[in-house]
């Protein structure tokens, strides 16, 4: 498990009003987090935990912390976020991770100065830890190394080679959530590199899919890289335009280079294409795998549908893990643009790529620096899943655009970081790049070469080789968006322009000291040297460089090779150009390489020490570490303080200096514990941040040219020889040093070999520093101008006549004029001296020099006569070419040769007998074209060959370097005179030239030299200052520095001034004499080489070694074939020739080149590998020692490391002390004329014992076959096997051999074991052959007490008497046979999906921990702690006894090996043996019963077009074939088994159990999908119980009985006496047992005794227990993955199973399991509508008033057919609407896995029905009715039925809100349910619609939800909408009032006048209210003022009768109360009379 400790935060500055923070961590899509504390400094010191199940943390691993304030009232406030890398837990599992003051991130992502403190560590169950000597070095290959022969199923990593190979593509599409849109219909539209796919049409916002599609590519790693893979979720119902919803693009090499090649159930956020503004539109899970041979793909182990997978919801939390940002590309301008195509500029414009996404700029006018001041934006999705960007200049001078001038890439992890290098100490930086220049390149391409670790894909796929120019461009991230188009232009000029644009003088100097292991070349080479357009002679529009080195001829070796003879004269070539200045960039380039540098050559030295005794090894490691913390502590040049620096640099700076500092941290407190392990993540993590991409100074570019076409090419970064006043440490590492040089063809041309090696010395810098330029220590620099004279022979007189085309002064090839009257000496120089006649004396060397033998020929030349004879020709004797050579009696023989025969014909083609072929004469020549052997009458010439053989005279002892001096005072010859010639040499262009006349010469030439010197310094080197041409007609042309623009008549002038050859000017020539020669002595001692890659040739045939030391190569004696030849032999080179400087060579010297070489089958010699590396130099014997044996890399031609090879090599200068002592200088033993290792570096040898268990043979063809094991000069034969068809075992299975060997285990002999089979006659054949070459595994202590000797398992019992037995037998099987019939709760199946976490909570079980088993993802051999199931004896291939690559396996040894120390003294004791006799040997071979229990297949490649395919099974074991091509699975490619096969055997005979599964075809043949192969016999003989898996609870009955044969006590037994133990003591009172010296209680194994039914007697559970802690087998299934001979090595598929072994001695079988695929059961989901609320409005009335005519449409997810539809409420004025009506669906539910299961035919003429499954979703629609327009869309309801929200008593209390599944407020957190655990719900739910890029609330429906199972819907029976059966409940009609106007028109025109006017008519009665009252109270206030001012008092007595004069009015309704007043004694009086006043 996970642990993290949240300690502390600070926020700073403090928040006000005093923030609640609260952090919250995500970890692998899981979300945790803590309480809330309040304050500005919360402590909370809580503990978060995550279980890690079976997913190990990886180095990608991280944690995401997020720290906000739940107390802000609005939402939650963000306060910052980080990323904290797990890596240094997967290096440090043991340690805890104390991450102290963490600094936040902002949404910027920018570093706040808010912190949190944290503790992260991985908490184990049991606590493993590496001891012993090889936990110093642990790395990987010594892993594999070890692990190999134990588990042979496990491979090595391998490394991509550049041919063409098989690699495939994954992509399964799961679902889709949260797609914009209404109504759609999508579909997933999958590009994979121009390959189309298609999911199939879903309905809904939130579709399934579950659909999986491979597409498989044969392509070179290079190009299947580049390619991109497009997902697109379109709208298959909306119009084609606006049909896309969102779309998601990646590379190819950003899936194979993510960690497992997978992106594994990864959510893409889905953006649309170049819309700047729009968001994330959607979310869909996919998997994504790109494999290759090789490799495994991920097994998956969660179900298709996850209910409660809320990954998606995360998206809109704070910590967005998938955000969108704008990718702003600010394309300024360009220059140097030329297409070398046309003489003219091109209209350009600049394309960009990213992920396949492509923008361009407007199209420029025909200009070389156009200018575009344009910016592009792309949207891209953070983190970016793309590798790389591209940009593209493009020719648009026609309308397609299409060519190409030049391109460039930049890497995204280049120029943006994610802070993975820092381990969680740094967030990164969004991508930045600039403004800064990008180098174009075009033309021929780089081959392909193996990237490094850590290396971006580009730095092996590169743009071209030839410069095209640059482009001035920025790049900025913007996280929003700030403009409405993708394309735009600049308005405003940009200040960092002027400032680039500023360029300084540049010059470098290349001197060439050798050239090496070259091919053979006819013709002059000579080299060129580039820096972008400088110094490039195929471009006129720069001024001439001396660029160039002079022409030379190439040398024959005397082995295979050939070299240039420059000897002490060694050519110059100086470019000068102009740059802008980036030295405060290289500088701190410089310096980290200095780090890397200096930690890689300290980490080979570490590798190269494979013995972990070597005390060697800890004096390496301390020295690494003290480099290391010296070079990290050396501050980099500060940025923040650099004018010109731009973000990209800060940022990088930063990035930098955070790595250095934690790397000098971590050195300091390393420790001698998996050293290279640590040191090779160090490398990793520095090589991350090195690459610089902004490095604007193009490579320098050294080609070899021959004829004028360049051949071969060398690039050198120009910050390796950059020169920086800073210091030696700031400038590059090869700046004025010697550096070697391999160059290489281009891509597509040359053939496999190595076309030079190439020494030079190197300076770059501004012209300013080079005033004191003095690059070697020694030399002198001499120029010279250079012309030769011609004269041809014409009528016997030498002239100028009969030149014809070639020029009387011209240039080494004689094409261009260059006559002495018009040099004159540059600016700078002044001549010294006249023209001189000088031979070239190099271009006069004979190319045979150091041949031993030449052959020479002569052809003999006739012409036919018109008579028809046969006279001599007029040229009777002639090359093969025509041309004129000496008759054959005046053929000389040259000093120091001599022959051995005379002139014969050669008759060995196709010539007559008298050697004659024909021809017939073609003008202008006049000589045939073809040649034939037989004469025909119009033939016109005839010749035949003349051959001899010249041999070199043998040499006298001590004259071995004659024939070289002689070559050197022959080039150092100065003086003419002694030879009495004028210098002239005598030759033709086309052949060799001399300076002896010969009698057919008809042309010669001779050189003419003046010598050039400086004038006065001037501040700079004056070599420098070679620029322009010597040359007076050049000196008008144009420089590029002054005019960038070049017009077309300048372009014609220059083609006038140099007709000869335009594109070449003359120009001086400068060379480097050395004087003084130094002689150096070269020792390499070979000991032994070996293969490391297990998969391909096992054997060398006829192996030697050739080592190349410059132009001497040496070959070692020729071993018989091996598959580690050993040579133990030392080659020494005496007198090697050296002119630089000794010390120079000491600090660079010559590499040293080893071949290994081979012969093939016809005894041709073929080249294996290569190996390089620098001598040992030693200036003399003072503090000599021998440089010890290393291990160094052998390198295939492509740059595969395969092999590997011990030696070293040391170089010693003779110096005067050493000229008097014999050679050679050291003492070297010898032995028959060889030299073998001296004593003190060979291999300390010891008398070791070798024991063998020899188990037998399988799958041979043999009779009597015996084996044969080798070990160097010693040998053991056993005997051969009497019955080999019968037994195939050994009768005598344990030998013993002593041999010596060395004591270092690295450097043990190989062991080679070969099968001898015993023929007729007495033959003996070699039938088989297995080479052992690293024996490490089977070196062992037999002292050691802990050593446990291996022992055969015992595989048979006492048999028992025959009642007993046949009671066992029948009671069990009867009992086996009820058990079948009883059902359960539970079954096999709830054991798997306990196992893998997918279990149903629905189906509660307590006893879940009993009953457990372990599901593996890869084959039970893989599994580390079982030993490939080989720790009895091991399988070894065997292999013909000459095998080639792909030779197949003959067989299989069995058989074992234990090697240790054997004492050479007799009476010393002797160590006990290591494998004893067995008596149980006779137990074989084993009849056995074997059930193999096939679950179930996943990602089956599909064999059908329609990307599916129908498996089925076959099992074959021995004769015995199961399995029927009609019980296939259709249209699947998960197929789900459940089946159980049941087999007899007898193993060994029949021990390969082969599972093939085929695809069924019902006319063609079937097609194999896969085939996996299990060897039975090894998981019979494993001691860890193989055989049948161990379960977690023993119980007699139920569904998880105990299937093995043998109880657990038997097997504890068994088990104790297999170890070397007694046996185990059950004490049955007290429940307990005493074992392996130790006492186990069953209280302690159970502390609440379980109760369940069928639990087995407490003696057999506590065996159990006990049982299951020694590592055996556990009860488990295992994933094994299936292969096809149609792809090798490409993983077709998995398939998930076990295997139960039963031997038949062991007694009865146990039960079989039953597991049965579980069925779907058949619900019914009833959904009763009763009511809408609030739904929209759409349609206006003739009033214009808004209504709808409301219905609702539901349908099931994935069951669209049967969708179903209310009846309409018309005329719904308030959005409300009256249905009761009822939806009945039925579905076939699989609860365990959470989904509907329906199977139909795809189409009519479908062979079989598909099965697909899809979650149960229901989906509710409203709609608007329209009769003649289509029916309007007014709102969407999903509800996903096992996982759904509550839903809401009233509509009031509905809300948007209730569909979250990830609340803000935990409080606020909706209920969620299963409608199948709660079986009814009534409610209210929402529906909502997009509108404007946004969902809102449209609508709410009333419903009840009741889901009935198939027995309860037949008791309740219910009708659909309101049919009978109406019941359960009855619906009646609803009451609606949706009359139409005509028929109550009155009523609705008051209800229209009421809804128009309410406001208005409620105004006015408010108003009308109002003055009524005011009224009242105007009228009445006079008359209360009045009587409340007066205040009148009643004074009399009697009342007071008043006489209505105006009328009588009847008071007597009038309540008397009313005129009473308070207190009054008055009563009213009756009315008796009139009473008149």
């Amino acid at each position: 498990m996970l642990r993290l400790v949240v300690e502390s935060a600070k926020i700073n500055p403090p928040l006000s009003p005093p923030p609640k923070p609260c952090v919250i961590v995500y970890f692998r899509d899981m979300k945790k987090r803590t309480r809330v504390e309040e304050g500005n400094d919360p402590i909370w010191n809580e503990t978060l935990i995550w279980h890690l199940w079976n997913r190990p943390l990886e180095n990608d691993s991280f944690l995401q912390v997020i720290l906000q304030d739940e107390g802000f009232k609005k939402k939650d406030r963000f306060i910052g976020l980080v990323t904290v890398l797990l890596k240094q837990l997967v290096q440090r599992p043991n340690e805890v991770f104390f991450v102290k003051n963490l600094t936040l991130l902002n949404h910027a992502m920018k570093p706040t100065d808010c912190t949190v403190t944290l503790q992260v560590a991985q908490i184990y169950d049991q606590d493993t830890e590496m001891t012993g000597n090889e936990e110093l070095l642990d790395s990987t290959a010594n892993k594999v190394t070890q692990q190999k022969p134990m588990v042979p199923s496990l491979t090595m990593h391998r490394a991509l080679a550049s041919k063409p190979q098989h690699f495939q593509v994954r992509l399964k599409v799961f679902e889709a959530r949260q797609l914009l849109g209404n109504n759609i219909k999508p579909v997933v539209k999958i590009n994979i590199a121009g390959h189309q796919h298609l999911t199939r049409i879903k309905t809904g916002n939130n579709p399934f899919f579950n659909e999986t599609f491979f597409q498989n590519f044969h392509e070179v790693p290079a190009k299947f890289f580049e390619e991109n893979i497009l997902i697109q979720v379109v709208d298959s119902a909306a119009w084609r335009s606006k049909a896309e919803i969102g779309r998601f693009q990646t590379d190819i090499g950003f899936i194979y280079h993510s960690p497992g090649h997978t992106l594994l159930r990864k959510w893409l956020g889905l953006c649309q294409r170049n819309k700047t503004v729009s968001g994330v539109r959607g979310y869909l899970k996919v998997t994504i795998c790109a494999l290759g041979m090789g490799d495994q793909a991920l097994v998956d182990q969660k179900l298709p549908y996850e209910a409660g997978d809320t990954q998606v919801q995360i998206f809109k939390s704070k910590a967005v893990p998938i955000s969108l940002a704008y990718l702003q590309f600010f394309i300024y301008c360009a220059e140097d643009l030329h297409h070398f195509k046309k003489h003219q500029s091109a209209a350009t414009a600049l394309e960009v790529e990213l992920i396949g996404d492509k923008l361009r700029t407007h199209t420029q006018a025909q200009n070389d620096s156009p200018v575009w001041n344009q910016i592009l934006t792309f949207q891209i999705q953070l983190p970016c899943l793309s590798s790389y960007i591209k940009f593209r200049v493009l020719d648009c001078s026609k309308r397609d655009c299409r060519e190409e001038i030049g391109s460039a890439s930049l890497c995204l992890n280049q120029i943006s970081s994610t802070g993975e290098e820092i381990q969680g100490m740094y967030s990164g930086f969004l991508p930045c790049f600039g403004p800064s220049f990008l180098t174009l390149r075009g033309g021929k391409k780089a081959p392909f070469r193996t990237p490094e670790k850590g290396t971006c894909i580009l730095d092996a796929v590169k743009d071209g080789l030839t410069y095209r120019g640059r482009i001035f461009v920025e790049i900025i991230t913007q996280l929003k968006s700030h403009q409405d188009s993708v394309i735009m232009d600049l308005s405003r000029e940009v200040a960092q322009i002027e400032r680039q644009q500023y360029r300084q003088k540049y010059g470098l100097c290349v001197i060439f000291l050798s050239c090496t292991m070259m091919p053979k070349f006819k013709d002059l080479i000579q080299f060129e040297v580039s820096m972008g357009h400088y110094g490039n002679q195929m471009d006129p529009n720069y001024k001439p460089l001396v660029s160039t080195t002079q022409h030379s001829p190439v040398i024959y070796d005397g082995t295979i090779y050939h070299y240039v003879p420059w000897y002490n004269t060694k050519p110059v070539a100086t470019v000068t150009s102009q740059w802008e200045d980036v030295s405060f960039r290289m500088n701190c380039l410089n310096l980290l390489h200095v780090t890397r540098d200096h930690l890689k050559a300290n980490l080979d030295t570490l590798k190269s020490i494979r013995n972990p005794k070597d005390p060697a090894l800890l004096q390496q490691w301390e020295k690494l570490l003290r480099e290391l913390i010296e070079d990290c502590r050396r501050p980099l040049p500060c940025m923040t303080a650099q004018p010109k620096a731009n973000n990209l640099d800060k940022n990088k700076w930063q990035l930098r200096n955070h790595l250095l500092r934690q790397l000098a941290q971590r050195a300091s407190e390393a420790k001698p514990r998996k050293m290279v392990v640590t040191a090779e993540d160090w490398l990793r993590r520095l090589n991350a941040v090195i690459p610089e991409p902004q490095e604007s100074l193009p490579d320098v570019m050294i080609w070899l040219t021959s004829k004028q076409q360049r051949v071969a090419y060398a690039r050198v970064p120009a910050h390796t020889v950059l020169f920086s006043p800073a210091g030696p440490l700031s400038s590059g590492k090869f700046c004025g040093k010697i550096q070697n040089l391999f160059l290489q063809y281009p891509e597509g041309e040359g053939e496999n070999t190595l076309p030079a090696h190439l020494r030079v010395c190197m300076w770059l810098g501004n012209v300013v520093h080079s005033k004191n330029l003095k690059l070697l220590q020694q030399g002198n620099m001499v120029v010279y101008a250079e012309t030769y004279e011609n004269q041809a022979k014409y009528k016997d007189q030498w002239g100028e006549q009969g030149l014809y085309h070639c020029p009387t002064f011209s240039d080494v090839m004689g094409r261009k004029a260059v006559p002495k009257s018009d040099f004159k000496a540059p600016v700078g120089w002044h001549w010294q001296g006249d023209w001189i006649v000088e031979p070239q004396r190099r271009l006069l060397l004979d190319t045979d020099i150091n041949k031993s033998q030449v052959l020479e020929e002569v052809y003999e030349n006739q012409g036919r006569k018109a008579t028809g004879a046969w006279v001599p020709a007029a040229l009777p004797n002639t090359d093969v070419n025509g041309q004129p050579v000496e008759a054959l009696e005046n053929v000389k023989c040259p000093q120091g040769w001599h022959f051995k025969n005379n002139w014969i014909v050669e008759l060995n083609h196709a010539v007559d007998s008298e050697g004659w072929e024909y021809g017939v004469g073609i003008p202008p020549s006049g000589l045939p074209q073809i040649w034939n052997s037989v004469e025909k009458t119009y033939h016109s010439h005839r010749r035949r060959r003349w051959v001899r053989v010249r041999f070199r005279n043998p040499r006298e002892q001590g004259q071995e370097l004659s024939q070289e001096m002689e070559t050197l005072s022959f080039l150092q010859m100065q003086d003419l005179s002694g030879e009495g010639k004028e210098g002239w040499e005598y030759g033709t262009f086309d052949s060799k030239f001399n300076l002896d006349p010969q009698p057919t010469s008809r042309f010669r030439r001779r050189c003419w030299h003046r010598r050039l010197v400086p004038k006065k310094e001037k501040g700079v080197a004056s070599i420098f200052l070679l620029e322009g041409s010597l040359a007076v007609e050049l000196e008008s042309q144009p420089k590029k520095e002054q005019n960038k623009t070049w017009s077309l008549q300048h372009w014609k002038d220059s083609w006038k001034h140099t007709p000869e050859n335009p594109r070449t000017p003359t120009m001086p020539f400068i060379y480097c004499i050395f004087n003084k020669p130094h002689y150096y002595q070269l020792f390499c001692y070979i000991y032994r080489a070996r293969n490391l890659m297990y998969n391909q040739i096992l054997t060398f045939q006829e192996p030697f070694i050739r080592v190349v030391f410059l132009n001497y190569s040496l070959c070692t004696q020729t071993l018989r074939s091996s598959a580690a030849p050993t040579w133990s032999q030392t080659l020494i080179f005496q007198h090697l020739l050296l002119f630089e400087n000794p010390k120079d060579t000491r600090e660079n010297p010559p590499l040293v080149v080893l071949e290994l070489w081979q012969h093939d089958s016809r005894g041709n010699k073929i080249l294996w590998g290569r190996s390089m590396w620098p001598p040992v130099v030693w200036l003399d014997l003072q503090g000599w020692a021998l440089t010890p044996l290393r291990w160094h890399p052998l390198v295939r031609e492509l740059g595969e490391e395969e092999g590997e090879i011990l030696a070293s090599c040391e170089l010693i200068l003779e110096t005067e002390k050493l000229k008097d002592t014999p050679l050679p200088i050291l003492s070297v033993p010898c032995k028959n004329g060889i030299y073998t290792l001296p004593k003190n570096i060979q291999p300390e040898v010891k008398m070791m014992a070798i024991e063998i268990m020899a188990w037998g043979l399988r799958n041979m063809k043999a009779h009597h076959p015996q084996l044969l094991v080798e070990c160097g000069e010693e040998s053991l034969r056993t005997e051969p096997i009497s019955n080999f068809q019968e037994n195939p075992n050994f009768p005598k299975s344990n030998f013993f051999l002593t041999v010596f060997m060395p004591l270092e285990e690295t450097h043990a002999l190989p062991l080679v074991v070969k099968v001898v089979d015993n023929q007729v006659y007495g033959q003996q054949i070699v039938v088989g052959q297995a080479n052992i070459d690293f024996l490490q595994p089977y070196f062992c202590d037999p002292w050691a007490l802990n050593y446990t000797p291996v022992k055969l398992p015992a595989l048979s019992v006492k048999k028992p008497n025959t009642f007993l037995g046949t009671l066992y037998k029948k009671l069990w099987l009867e009992s086996s046979k009820d058990e079948d019939d009883y059902e359960h709760d539970v079954d096999w199946w709830s054991k798997l999906f306990w196992a893998t976490g997918d279990a149903d909570s629905s189906v509660p079980y307590k006893y879940k921990s009993y009953h457990t088993l372990k599901v593996y993802d890869c084959e039970l051999e893989a599994v580390l702690a079982f030993q490939g199931l080989q720790d009895f004896c091991q399988t070894f291939k065997l292999y013909q006894e000459k095998p080639k690559v792909d030779s197949p396996v003959v067989g299989e040894f069995k058989g074992l090996f234990r090697i240790y120390p054997f004492p050479e003294d007799p009476e010393a004791p002797k160590p006990p043996r290591q494998f004893s006799s067995w008596p149980e040997t006779e137990d074989f071979p084993q009849p056995c019963m074997v059930r193999v229990y096939l679950i179930r297949a996943i990602n089956l490649q599909p064999q059908d077009y329609n990307g599916l395919c129908d498996p089925y099974v076959i099992l074959k074991l021995g004769q015995t074939k199961l399995g029927s091509r009609d019980s296939y699975y259709p249209n699947t490619l998960d197929p789900i088994f459940g089946t159980m096969y049941e087999l007899t055997c007898t193993i060994p005979l029949e021990k390969d159990l082969e599972i093939q599964l085929y695809d069924f075809d019902l006319i063609t043949a079937d097609d194999e999908i896969g085939t996996t192969v299990i060897d039975l016999e090894n998981r019979l003989l494993s001691g860890f119980g193989a055989r049948c898996g161990l379960s977690k609870s023993y119980c007699k009955s139920g569904p998880f009985r105990w299937r093995d044969q043998l109880s657990p006590s038997h097997l504890l037994t068994r088990y104790a006496r297999q170890k070397g133990l007694p046996p185990p003591v059950f004490d049955l009172e007290n429940d307990s047992v005493f074992y392996n010296g130790k006492r186990f209680e069953l209280q302690s194994f159970e502390s609440t005794p379980p109760t369940f039914e069928g639990l087995g007697p407490k003696k057999e559970r506590l065996a159990l227990y006990i049982l299951n802690t020694q590592g055996l087998v556990p009860e488990h299934v295992e994933t094994r993955t299936l292969y096809s001979n149609s792809q090798p090595g490409i993983d077709q598929g998995k398939i998930q199973m076990w295997v139960d072994i039963f031997p038949k001695m062991l007694g009865p079988p146990g039960p079989r399991v039953n597991i049965s695929p579980r069925r779907p059961k058949r619900y019914e989901l009833r959904c009763i509508i009763w009511s809408t609320s609030h739904v929209d409005l759409v349609r206006q009335t003739l009033s214009k008033e808004k209504m709808s005519d409301i219905y609702v449409k539901g349908w099931l997810s994935g069951l669209e057919k049967d969708t179903q539809k209310t009846d309409v409420h018309y005329h719904s004025l308030t959005g409300k609407a009256i249905f009761n009506w009822r939806f009945i669906f039925t579905m076939d539910y699989l609860a365990t896995e959470r989904v509907c299961v329906q199977s139909q035919k795809d189409y009519i003429w479908s062979l079989d029905p598909t099965s697909m499954k899809f979650p149960a979703r229901l989906i509710i629609q409203i709609w608007d009715n329209d009769f003649f327009s289509p029916d309007d869309f007014l709102g969407v309801l999903e509800l996903n039925l096992s996982d759904m929200p509550l839903p809401a008593a009233s509509s009031k209390q509905c809300s948007l809100k209730m569909m979250e599944m990830d609340s803000k407020w935990p409080s606020m957190q909706p209920k969620r349910i299963s409608l199948f655990k709660k079986s009814n719900v009534t409610g209210w739910w929402p529906c909502q619609v997009h509108d404007g890029d946004k969902w809102r609330l449209s609508g709410k429906v009333k419903m009840t939800l009741e889901m009935l199972s198939e027995r309860e819907a037949l008791i309740r029976p219910a009708g659909r909408g309101q049919s009978e059966p109406n019941q359960f409940p009855t619906l009646h009609p609803p009451v609606r009032n949706d009359t139409w106007w005509y028929q109550s028109p009155v009523k609705n025109f008051c209800y229209v006048f009421w809804k128009r006017y309410r406001t208005k008519i409620i105004c006015c009665a408010v108003v009308l209210v109002l003055g009524i009252i005011l009224f009242n109270f105007v009228y009445s206030t006079p008359n209360y003022l009045a009587m409340a001012w007066i205040k009148p008092e009643l004074r009399l007595n009697p009342p007071i009768k008043i006489v209505n004069l105006i009328g009588s009015v009847n008071t007597s309704s009038i309540n008397s109360t009313v005129f009473s007043m308070e207190g009054s004694k008055l009563r009213p009086l009756k009315d008796n009379g009139s009473t008149f006043l």
